[in-house]
């Protein structure tokens, strides 16, 4: 099979992919480094995209590690505007102290660039051309780390998770250089690689030719045991899957939690299985053996009263995200920003920007607190309720919410004593970790007197003074980090 003949079956089997019909064509957007690889890639997908129903777009990620970065940033600008391609660049910082390497640096920085402009121009699916010869050093890159079955799987045509679509993993890297020379097209060479202290330079220009000199059939070899761990890894996801369904999974507010005690009766293999299967769920990343082994460790020793804190590493470089067991639970949350130091002061709106959070006021019926306190007529609740207009406060009275600052006390049932907050979280059960980012509601009044008095946490609770009736409405206020 030619190599057109692979790009327009890969082409092909995307664009029938799905149960549903398009409304419109997919958007593909493609990774344009101004190699020859993705240069050929440019000008097939172009020709194909005349017969073919999807629009192409491409860009470019400048990351600057080289000094000819700005030429390759014009040249790729060149070969899309000559084809009448839209191009969308990107400068990146690459994080060059974040531990991971030059290379998985570059990558993460790469990725999260054309993740952000598939997402700002509604392309569905981003378009790599990484080949056959890329696929085999993918592989035994991850041999020689110690990587499982995922890590060993490599790379797929089509990875839906990350809207991937590697279309010339079946091609050898002759046929795109004798393609490239055929059109006479031009492309860019980078200069670092050739540079082997880098581990894929090193296994593309030192070991691989020695393993084709005496395994010539070595990169289709490689592809197909790529091919039987994927499918394996499918099998493993699979029973991941139905074990997760088993453990009494939770949406949380920050995050997810299953039931510990089930986890600890699936025996070491499956849990592990799970945790790994889980944690891609939650866009965490991998972590190696050694981390999953000390993770599962603590988990099967800790006991159900005791809470257990461990850090886990995200996908993209400000991304963090934490396990954390608390009573009976494990929870896998992300870790939102701090609260603002400032106060939000409603302006009688549905929502609010305060900080990296969206706030909600929601009007509910014999819920939250008292809108009649507050000085607000029942007409004005209408027009909220009916067509989402602010509600306006009465003259002199402000509602704010603001970050805890300790000591505070309400009193959410009048039966009993106020209570200071902590106590509230604990008889509450709200989880620890999640305590900071609960912030305090004051209302404030200049008449007849200057006054400032609290009267909620959040929609946690509310004091029992500012309750409005089982009939009348009250203001219930949600968090939500952006």
């Amino acid at each position: 099979m030619s190599f057109l003949s692979q790009l327009e079956n890969v082409i092909e089997t995307f664009l029938a992919g799905g149960d549903t019909p398009r409304t419109t064509p997919p958007h593909l957007l493609l990774a344009l480094s101004g190699g020859v690889d993705s240069i050929v890639l440019l000008h097939t997908l172009s020709q194909l995209s005349q017969s073919r129903p999807f629009t192409l777009s491409a860009m470019h990620v400048h990351h600057g590690l080289s000094p000819h970065a700005d030429t390759w940033l014009q040249q790729c600008a060149q070969a899309c505007l000559d084809k009448q391609i839209p191009f969308y660049s990107q400068k990146v910082q690459v994080d060059l102290q974040s531990g991971l390497g030059v290379e998985a640096a570059a990558r993460d920085a790469r990725y999260t660039a054309l993740e952000q402009v598939r997402q700002q121009v509604g392309a569905d699916a981003i378009v790599t051309a990484h080949h056959m010869q890329d696929q085999a050093e993918t592989l035994l890159l991850q041999l020689v780390r110690g990587a499982g079955v995922k890590g060993l799987s490599a790379m797929g045509h089509w990875d839906a998770e990350r809207l991937l679509l590697r279309p010339l993993l079946g091609v050898a890297k002759a046929e795109l250089l004798q393609y490239a020379a055929a059109q006479q097209l031009t492309w860019v060479e980078d200069e670092s690689n050739a540079d082997i202290r880098y581990d894929r330079n090193f296994m593309r220009q030192r070991a691989m030719p020695v393993l084709r000199e005496r395994y010539p059939q070595l990169d289709q070899a490689l592809l197909r045991s790529a091919s039987h761990l994927a499918d394996a890894q499918m099998l493993l996801d699979t029973l991941a899957q139905q074990d997760l369904l088993q453990c009494d999974v939770r949406e949380e507010w920050l995050g997810q939690s299953i039931d510990i005690s089930h986890l600890h009766t699936l025996g070491d293999v499956r849990a592990k299985n799970l945790l790994r299967f889980w944690f891609q769920q939650r866009q965490c990343r991998m972590p190696n053996t050694e981390q999953l082994q000390d993770y599962w460790k603590q988990l099967s020793s800790v006991k159900p009263h005791r809470y257990l804190h461990l850090p886990l590493q995200g996908q993209a470089a400000n991304h963090k995200a934490y396990l954390h067991h608390y009573q009976g639970r494990l929870y896998c949350v992300a870790k939102p920003a701090a609260l603002p130091n400032t106060p939000l002061i409603w302006q009688g709106q549905q929502t609010q920007i305060w900080g990296d959070w969206q706030v909600q006021f929601k009007v509910s019926k014999g819920r939250g607190i008292a809108l009649a306190r507050l000085g607000i007529s029942p007409a004005a609740i209408t027009l909220n309720k009916r067509y989402g207009q602010p509600i306006p406060l009465a003259d002199g009275i402000q509602l704010l919410v603001t970050p805890r600052t300790g000591g505070e006390v309400l009193q959410p049932d009048a039966k009993r004593p106020r209570r200071e907050l902590k106590v509230i979280f604990q008889m509450l059960a709200v989880p620890p970790w999640q305590r900071a980012f609960y912030p305090v509601v004051q209302v404030t009044t200049t008449q007849p007197t200057a006054s400032q008095t609290l009267v909620a946490l959040a929609a946690l609770a509310v004091d029992e003074a500012w309750r409005p009736g089982r009939n009348a409405y009250g203001l219930e206020i949600f968090l939500h980090p952006l």
